[in-house]
């Protein structure tokens, strides 16, 4: 063959395989994108719902192989084989019945993507705080996590989600944690104090005022994780049927690195689910006591829910509605007491724990108020039954009506009394079921013709703001030593006065005292004589009157006749003084003020001095002496002061 023939025959060949090279790397290209088009991946129906997913996940402008392929070109040639391979069992009908498919990290933080998570910091999630660094970068539990640990391919509908189930797993499952580092399962971790206020059964709660007393979230939310997150042997089989892997079965470490940080596998395929979450307050309670104390506080449950009662609407206890488990106020008696075999007796204390050293002896007070009022409503039943078998004239009376209202009665009385807790589970629901057994026995007693004996229910004091209600039951029991340097009595301001506590306190800031001076004055000097000074004066008058002085017969109002609120008392003083002795010296008292305060308080301080050397509580009580001295101020009697501040010293 000539030279010539051999060059054509070259260049046909060339143009040949140029042209079939040209075809087939077209047809390659077309092929390839095509078959990468999510289109495409739903030809097979197996991946229908998944695209179906994606179309309506955030996700829906990033293909499936942007994901699903790892960034780089082998890493894409691997990816289409391995697609091709699945493609291949769809066709010859050899796939599984469910798909399966990885995302490897790299996909998730290539650029564009979220190659920037990692530097975002603490993010919000709903009502969580999270932060993608500690999950990625470290062991948590001691496994390496993968972004689909937690975003999972499809959850109810969605396309990688996050999974909270898998959060709630790794969060609350029974064991080790980081040395060093926080529990996984404290609240504080993931959750803020909710910012919202909270109305329940007519009180304002605020979870940042029982957090700043350190109170402890499982107080009121003890029962918010149900399940252990366990891995039954048999969930091994699903995926493997040979001998060998079910011998690493209890090889945790190696059997976490292989399905959690070297492949995506879901932790529910292999752990039970840990739920997460307030449950039903029914359900919320039934897994506290009753556990242990089947029907056996019945009585107690049914007042602490509020409900029960014969024709009383149901009011739970706000503590209820808060929902504080039975052992937020029913603690072991020693430290680590095991909770089957320990007698949980309430601690009066759990009141302060929580709400602060203002409720001190509150339960107290309101157990007071309810055995008073449980005693005369068991009373008063009585006598109703004594009447109802008391003989009667044929149509006297309607004792079939008696009977009635008595049953209605005992049996509010009864759930009262069944409750055990004299009014502190539920104290506003215990005077509904007291106030309703009252009228039933009125009702009972009219029935048979009879006066009927009064059952007191509620507080003796009625506040516009409910002040007595609760919280302050009882204080017109209390008494202050002195309040703005003088004798206080509460039970005579809200029970002889009428006074109510807004005419005194404030509700915010909470219980602060705006009474002013000039208020107590318009009341207690109004057309008050001198010799009623005293009741609240008394020291004064004490004092006065322990030596002979040149103004003993003279009254109180000589002085003391000016009670303008906007003049210093000092002021006023001087003026009066002035008034007597004005022919004998020009600004009298002026001139003699500063000596006699001087001559007053030079005893005041030698008492000091000499009582630093007594004990604690006697050194208080004579430091109360020196300060109601020290209020009397020079002017009384100069000479009983010294004399006092001189016994003082003494010891006497």
């Amino acid at each position: 063959m000539s030279g010539r023939i051999l060059r054509r025959a070259l260049a046909v060949f060339a143009i040949a395989l140029a042209a079939l090279v040209s075809v087939g790397g077209g047809g390659t290209y077309v092929m390839m994108s095509v078959t990468t088009r999510p289109q495409f991946c739903r030809t097979c129906h197996i991946m229908e719902p998944y695209v179906d997913s994606w179309a309506e996940s955030s996700h829906k402008n990033v293909t499936c192989v942007d994901c699903h392929y790892e960034p780089g070109l082998l890493e894409t040639f691997e990816g289409k084989f391995k697609a091709l391979s699945q493609l291949a069992k769809y066709v010859t009908q050899t796939q599984g019945t469910k798909p399966w498919a990885e995302v490897s990290d790299y996909s998730c933080m290539r650029g564009g993507c979220h190659s920037e998570r990692l530097l975002e910091g603490e993010i919000q999630f709903g009502r969580i705080k999270f932060d993608h660094k500690s999950h990625l970068i470290g062991f948590e539990r001691g496994k390496k996590l993968r972004c689909t640990s937690c975003h999972s391919q499809i959850v109810q509908g969605e396309h990688v989600a996050v999974t909270t189930t898998s959060c709630f797993l790794c969060h609350f499952k029974p064991g080790p944690t980081a040395e060093g580092g926080p529990a996984l399962g404290d609240c504080h971790l993931c959750h803020g104090p909710p910012p919202d206020e909270i109305k329940l059964g007519g009180f304002v709660f605020r979870h940042s005022d029982y957090l700043a007393r350190g109170v402890e979230c499982a107080s009121c939310h003890g029962d918010v994780t149900r399940g252990a997150g366990e891995v039954p042997r048999e969930r091994c089989g699903s995926c493997h049927n040979t001998q060998g892997h079910f011998e690493k079965y209890n090889e945790v470490e190696f059997l976490h690195k292989k399905h959690v940080t070297d492949h995506s596998v879901n932790c529910l395929e292999c752990h039970t689910r840990i739920q997460h979450g307030l449950p039903a307050r029914e359900q919320h309670f039934r897994g506290d006591c009753s556990n242990c104390h089947v029907d056996t506080h019945s009585g107690p449950a049914a007042i602490y829910r509020g409900t029960g009662g014969r024709e009383v609407p149901d009011n739970p206890s706000a503590m209820y509605l808060a929902r504080v488990t039975c052992n937020g106020c029913h603690r072991p008696p020693f430290p680590g007491a095991p909770s089957p075999e320990a007698t949980f007796k309430a601690d009066p204390l759990a009141c302060v724990d929580c709400h602060g050293p203002g409720f001190t002896g509150m339960a107290e007070r309101w157990q007071r108020e309810a055995e008073a009022s449980l005693a005369k409503a068991k009373e008063a039943i009585g006598k109703l039954h004594e009447a109802m078998g008391e003989e009667r004239e044929e149509g006297e009376g309607d004792p079939a009506a008696a009977k009635r209202h008595y049953d209605a009665a005992a049996w509010n009385v009864s759930l009262a009394l069944a409750d055990g807790s004299r009014g502190v589970h539920n104290l506003p629901y215990l005077r509904d079921l007291l106030r309703k057994a009252s009228e039933d026995v009125k009702a009972g007693f009219g029935a048979l013709g009879e006066r009927a004996p009064t059952i007191p229910v509620g507080p003796r004091v009625a506040s516009k703001q409910n002040c007595t209600n609760l919280c302050h039951v009882g204080i017109e029991e209390t008494k202050l030593d002195r309040a703005r340097d003088l004798p206080f009595s509460h039970a005579t301001h809200l029970l002889k006065a009428k006074l109510d506590c807004a005419q005194c306190h404030a509700a915010e800031p909470h219980g602060t005292t705006i009474v002013q001076q000039a208020d107590c004055v318009s009341c207690h000097h109004g057309n008050e004589k001198a010799e009623t000074c005293s009741a609240c004066h008394g020291e004064v008058a004490r004092l006065r009157e322990a030596e002979e002085t040149p103004m003993a017969d003279l009254d109180c109002l000589a002085c003391h006749a000016d009670f303008s609120p906007g003049k210093p008392l000092r002021e006023r003083m001087m003026a009066a003084c002035d008034d007597c002795h004005a022919e004998d010296e020009k600004d009298f008292a002026r001139n003699r003020y500063d000596a006699w305060k001087e001559a007053a308080a030079a005893p005041l301080v030698a008492a000091e001095a000499a009582i630093a050397s007594l004990p604690a509580e006697a050194q208080a009580e004579a430091r109360k002496r020196i300060e109601a001295l020290r209020a009397l101020g020079p002017f009384h009697n100069p000479d009983a002061a010294k004399a006092e501040a001189e016994r003082i010293a003494a010891g006497k």
